[in-house]
This record gives C-alpha cells, structure tokens and sequence, in this order.
C-alpha cells in the first residue's frame, strides 16, 4: 500500500498547470510521452489500491485521485478548432451601453483524450481570450461535452464579451490578412464525471460514484491555431450606373457592382447586416508593397451591402453593392476618376481598394472599420458588338476634287477647314451629358487633322439618353484636315469618295478629350475611340 500512495503521490506531483500570462508551448511527442507516464502510474496505483479489502469510503477514492487524473488528461490534450460561426445574440445593447460588444459563438472542436473511464462534460466557464499575450475578451461557454476519451468532435457553444476594443481590433486584422494566427485560451473549470450507464471501466462502486462527480478547479489553458481570410480575394463584377430622379442635369445616378468573396478562414460570418464601403483608387498601383490601407488614393464612390449580409466559408454567391458617385470637385479627383472610367470604357481592369467605413451591427463595426480590401474592377463588357466609344460615326462635308487640287497645290497651303456631323453612343445605363469634345484624328497610324466641338453649358450640352445608339448631332462641328502626312491624308480622301472611285468610307481612331458629366460627376473621359467610321455627308442619305 505504501509503494502505491507513493506512485500516487509522485503522479499527482506530476500533474502540469499553467497559471494566466505563461507561455503554452505545444508538447512534442517525446514529451508528452513523459506525461503520460504519470498518469499511467497513478491507474495502476489506485488499481493496486482498490484491491485491498479495506477499501476508504468512495467520497475519499473521489478526492484522492479525481482532480489529478482529470487535470492530467485535460492538460495532455490538443484542442483542434474546425469551424467558428459567429452570430448575433438576442441582445447585446445592454453591453454596448457600457462600452462593450458581445456575440454568440458556436466553435466546432475535435480532439484526442486519454480515457475518462466515463463520460465526462466540462462544466460552464469562463475563459479568457488572448492574442498574442493580450486579453481580448472573455467566452462565457455552455456546458461542452467531452465524451469518455478518444477522438471525438464536440462543439462549444457560448457567448463572447470583448471589453478590450483595441486588441480585438487587432485579431480582426488578423482574421482578414493573415494565413493563420494563434489565440489563448484560459480559465480554472469544473469537469464533470458520469459513469454507472456509460461504459465506466473501474468497479461498479467506484462508477456510482464517479456518476455523480464534480472536478472543480481545473486547469484549462489552450493554444489553438486559427485560419485566416488571406484578404478575401474580392472579385468584382461590372459597374453599373443607372439614372435616379435628380433636379439637376445628370444629377446622382445609382452606382451597383457585383461582388463575390473567397473565404478560407475558420470563420463564418452571419449577421453581418448593412456594411458601409468606400470605393478608393489605388494608390500604390502598380507597385503594391504598402498595405491596401496605406494606399488610398481617390474616393469616388460611396456604396452599401444589402440587407442581411453574410460570408459563409469558400467561394461566396454573388451579392450586390449599391451607392453613389462621390467624387469631390477638384482637378486631381476628377482625374483619377476619369482614369477608372477610361480603363472601364477600354475594357482594361482597375485597381481598387475597398475601405470599410462601418456596419449597422455593433460587433463587426468594431471589428472591420477601417479594414482595407484589393480588388480589381473590370472593363465594360460588350453592349454594342465589342465597340464602347463614345464617337462612333462622322459625316464630312467635303468636296473631295476641291480639297485634293487644294492640297497639292503648294500655293494654298497644308490645312482644309471643312466641317462635320456627330453620331455619338452613350455606353452607360445613365444620361451622358457630352459638354465638349477634342480628338485628334489618326489614319493608318499617321496624324491627319483635329476635331474640337465648342466648351458647352449643361444646358447646351449633348445629352445622350441611357444606352443611346448612334445620337446623330442636330449641329455641324468644325475639323481641320492636315497634310503634314499627305500621303496618308490623299488615301483617307480617296477612301471616303463614293464607289466606284473610292470605297464610300475609311475609319479612323480618335485620341480624343471628353468633357462629360454622368452620375452627378464631371469627368474628362481620356481614352482612344477607335474605328470611327467617317463618310461624306452628301453621299450619306443625311439632309
């Protein structure tokens, strides 16, 4: 009996624990062989002792051996989270009063136990949350059943208090940027013991008592590894711009995108609600070593979730973002906005970033305002058979023997005033109003003349309705011809001359300067309209 109470005592001796604050460093195999030793030996010898016909009432059994075996096996174990749904509880307003966020946590866990030799359940507790050596907050967690040992899956169910907003700030950057990161768990609980119907592998008297046993004052102190969202990989559809009731010309108009996110993190995220986004250039573009949120460039939208948002893990539905034009009235702004209208127009992708300004749900507010997200925004699709200019047809006036005698004729000079009608398109689902236009005009690669229509008031302005196709100009506009490159200026000439001398028509490329104004914003739309077709009026079936 002696040599046994002396294994015990060296066993229970043996027992780790882990006080709050102390680093958790994950058991190799060798040692955690070493402490499982122990335990070994504390079986045998409480075996040993309960051979002997004396045996000490089983409260005493209970308290000799409960809390060591139990804070042994509960040390020993890894504690592997797969899946951590978050979402909102019944209330969390009377935390928010006082400066603190709460929400429900339901965590899928499994894990690999020595065995209980019954069925055991970790009582409700209170365990603190670290990251990275800093208290965060608290999970208040419902009863969590454990099994009787082995590999099982559990789940924990609890809700969690944040009353350190500065740290938990700092996790939230962690779940969107990073790979994947570690969280601490501590606290001092109660595992509870049943055994009589469960399968207890000690004698029958011992699983009477082991039924109806309460472990206090155990230790449990865990480092779990978590997944993060690696940036979501935000993948955007095509914007959209539709015309809402304004009492200005082309006031604001509805801006919608479509979105879809990848989520590899642990983490599933309901009750997300209404997010706030602002829509940014990017800033560091093409060169992205800074963070997306020291990046900014421009703001030229303002946009919001739907109702009732929500990210699942993996690949998401496609859901939409809806808002507005928001670009401030000085030159640079209008530029760099012009500049993300050019790449769409040109059917080239953007660089964006996606800055969240906040959400209508507490928690999330806290947690991602301020995040920052890449993402590109794709060239406009085609609407008119691959062709998104804006100039799409021209109608010359011109006599074409007249000008050629006119050009070769050294005494007269190298450039022809004549003039010309307009078809013009409106690639947007939105009220173009066209204020102004310099193009110059480009043959087979070789300059050859200069179209400017005059600076125009909105209330002069072109306005092309949504989608408009082929918006023929009730005004003729000046264009100068140059024979700086005859040879290329003669072959447009002799293009545009009706057949069978000519071919009727020639196309040209614009590098053109729009002077727009759209969604309520003011654009200089700089962007090359190529394969404009250009005719003789006369020979067009124009009046």
């Amino acid at each position: 009996f002696g040599g046994a109470s002396l294994l015990a005592l060296t066993a229970m001796q043996s027992v780790p624990t882990v006080e709050p604050g102390e680093p958790m460093l994950r058991a190799s195999r060798g040692s955690r062989a070493l402490r499982i030793a122990p335990m070994l030996a504390l079986l045998v010898g409480a075996g040993l002792f309960f051979s002997r016909p004396a045996e000490p009432p089983p409260s005493d059994i209970k308290l000799a051996i409960g809390k060591p075996f139990v804070q042994g096996i509960i040390s020993l174990f890894d504690m592997k989270v797969d899946n951590i749904l978050l979402q909102k509880p019944e209330s969390q307003w009377s935390h928010f009063a006082v400066g603190m966020l709460a929400f429900d946590l339901l965590i899928d866990i499994h894990m690999e136990l020595l065995f209980f030799g019954a069925q055991a359940t970790l009582a409700s507790a209170e365990i603190d949350l670290l990251f990275r050596g800093e208290r965060f907050g608290t999970l208040s967690t419902r009863p969590c059943p454990l099994g009787g040992g082995g590999k099982i899956k559990t789940q924990m169910a609890g809700q969690l208090v944040v009353d350190q907003l500065d740290v938990f700030q700092k996790i939230a950057r962690a779940v969107v940027h990073e790979d994947e990161f570690t969280v601490e768990l501590f606290s001092v609980v109660t595992v509870e013991l049943r055994g009589t119907d469960n399968g207890c592998i000690l004698r029958k008297d011992m699983c009477k008592t082991i039924g109806s046993a309460r472990i206090p004052g155990v230790t449990f102190a865990k480092s779990v590894v978590l997944k993060g969202a690696q940036g979501f990989s935000v993948e955007m559809g095509a914007l959209k711009l539709t015309d809402l009731p304004a009492t200005e010309p082309a006031g604001k108009a509805l801006i919608s995108v479509d979105a879809r996110v990848t989520n590899p993190s642990t983490f599933v995220l309901k009750d997300l609600d209404v997010f706030s986004i602002d829509i940014y250039t990017d800033d560091s573009w093409p060169k992205t070593e800074r963070p997306a949120a020291e990046s900014l460039g421009v703001k030229f939208a303002e946009v919001n979730t739907e109702a009732d948002f929500e990210l699942g893990r993996g690949q998401s539905d496609w859901f939409q973002v809806q808002g507005f034009l928001s670009v401030p009235e000085r030159e640079y702004d209008l530029v760099k906005t012009a500049d993300v209208l050019n790449h769409f127009l040109t059917s080239r992708p953007t660089p964006l970033i996606a800055s969240i300004v906040g959400s209508s749900q507490p928690f999330f507010a806290a947690a991602a305002t301020g995040t920052a997200l890449r993402a590109f925004l794709p060239g406009m699709t085609d609407k008119f058979g691959g062709c998104t200019n804006i100039v799409v047809r021209a109608y010359i006036d011109l006599d074409i023997p007249v000008a050629v005698a006119s050009l070769l004729n050294p005494l007269s000079g190298t450039t022809l005033h004549q003039y010309l009608y307009v078809a013009l398109s409106n690639p947007f689902d939105a009220t173009l109003y066209v204020c102004g236009l310099e193009a110059e005009v480009m043959f087979n690669g070789a300059h050859v003349g200069q179209v400017s229509l005059p600076q125009l008031t909105l209330e002069q302005a072109i306005v092309l309705p949504p989608s408009e196709r082929g918006f023929l100009t009730p005004n003729a506009y000046p264009i100068e011809l140059h024979a700086t490159e005859l040879p290329s200026l003669l072959q447009l000439l002799h293009d545009i001359a009706p057949q069978p001398a000519g071919k009727g028509v020639a196309y040209v490329d614009l590098n053109a300067r729009i002077h727009a104004r759209v969604g309520g914003a003011e654009p200089i739309l700089v962007y090359k309209q190529v394969n404009v077709s250009a005719q003789l009026k006369q020979f067009s079936g124009l009046p």
